[in-house]
């Protein structure tokens, strides 16, 4: 297991004085009220979601040429729109008028989509195509000497394995191609063997949890708590086998050597490899957070993704998709598919009530004593790292902050 080389940050964050030994434990490097306040949660919206790339949906919301699908990022509303050229793209759900947002719910429009406010009109790329009456004459003609300057402001955007990722804090968008290809460049090269462009929708589910979304990564990233919560997924000597992993900094999880899970979801007929998945990883079970808010599960012959919005401190709203080979959409593989969304499903369910208790909790002064383990919390302790790094400051999390 790799070890972590804690350090009071030079900003005087109390996130450590050494790396965890056999011998010793080390206090949680967040303070409780960092889950319980609007202030803290309104600090990390401006310095973690909006400062980075972050997961932001799927591809599939809008597969169709014209699909409109709103969405939120660091309470931020943005719409991912699927244009005439097959390309997705990101904008900020807001009229260039008077700023109103042009649609809250799904929708699929033929050429324009357009605000109810004056009328104002967008073409799927953004630009701007009509404005009624926009120098006040009869004939409303008229139109702004230089349309392009009054179009839908992009979001820096990518598609990956059929997330979507944004960073709102770039604007340089061929920039954002390189930081992006940056940001994502060691777990692509380690799943170089799968074809994303092949997987296809399986089943998904939302899930509306009363926890901070710390609270969610935190309980993905700790295996400890396996053979408790979920017996189904192997014995306790599942976990005392996972591997802990750090791809990137941004990049942490681990690697289950026999994917349990997965077993528990199949029946006497596999599902089809997501790609050429070399022998050595035809049993293995990748488990990563990519920072901040996607949280991946990769078997040989299944995706899953929880990406989430982190509502508010005491919320978080998770979409998790299961993704299969296109081969294994057919028929043939119902039943298959069936199974494994109904145990993937199940694990989650299993969770929530856990994250509830996890988030009343931090409400007692007693949890500023939570302690980080070392032969079991070295990836939390990663997590929480890069929290105290984004978040800065001596105060980071403090209601008075």
């Amino acid at each position: 297991m790799h070890e972590v080389d804690f350090r009071i940050t030079s900003t005087g964050n109390r996130v450590a004085t050494g790396p965890l030994t056999s011998d010793s434990s080390q206090r949680a490097l967040i303070p409780a009220r960092a889950y319980t306040t609007a202030a803290a949660h309104e600090v990390e919206r401006e310095r973690i979601f909006a400062a980075g790339w972050v997961w932001a949906g799927y591809a599939h919301w809008v597969a169709e040429t014209g699909q409109v699908k709103p969405i939120t990022v660091a309470g931020r509303p943005l719409l991912m729109i699927r244009g005439e050229d097959d390309e997705l793209r990101v904008f900020h759900n807001s009229c260039r008028h008077r700023g109103m947002a042009l649609t809250e719910e799904p929708v699929r429009v033929k050429r324009r989509l357009q605000c109810a406010y004056h009328c104002w009109s967008y073409d799927l790329d953004g630009s701007l195509a009509v404005t009624p009456y926009f120098q006040r004459e009869r004939q409303g003609r008229g139109g702004p000497a230089d349309p392009r300057a009054l179009g839908l402001l992009p979001v820096a955007s990518r598609v990956w394995a059929g997330m979507v990722f944004v960073d709102l804090g770039e604007r340089d968008m061929d920039a954002a191609t390189a930081s992006f290809d940056r940001f994502v460049a060691p777990l692509a090269q380690r799943w170089s063997h799968i074809d994303f462009d092949r997987i296809r929708l399986a089943d998904e589910r939302v899930f509306d949890i009363a926890a901070n979304w710390k609270l969610v990564v935190e309980n993905f990233l700790d295996f400890y708590h396996l053979p408790f919560i979920h017996p189904q997924v192997g014995p306790v000597n599942s976990s005392l086998d996972v591997d802990d992993e750090a791809l990137a900094p941004e990049i942490i999880g681990g690697c289950y050597p026999r994917g349990a899970t997965g077993k528990a979801a199949k029946t006497s007929d596999a599902l089809p490899f997501l790609g050429a998945v070399p022998p050595e990883k035809t049993e293995s079970q990748d488990i990563f957070c990519v920072f901040p808010n996607a949280l991946l599960f990769l078997e040989a012959d299944w995706f899953q993704v929880i990406g989430f919005d982190a509502v508010s401190a005491d919320r978080t709203v998770e979409h998790m998709a299961i993704f299969v080979d296109q081969d294994g959409t057919s028929e043939d593989h119902s039943v298959n598919r069936k199974r494994l969304a109904e145990v993937l499903f199940g694990v989650n369910e299993q969770d929530l009530p856990i994250l509830e208790k996890l988030q009343a909790g931090r409400h007692s002064p007693a949890s500023d004593r939570t302690s980080l383990v070392p032969h079991w919390d070295q990836v939390t302790a990663m997590f929480q790292q890069l929290v105290a790094d984004r978040v800065g400051g001596p105060n980071a999390g403090d209601s008075r902050a």
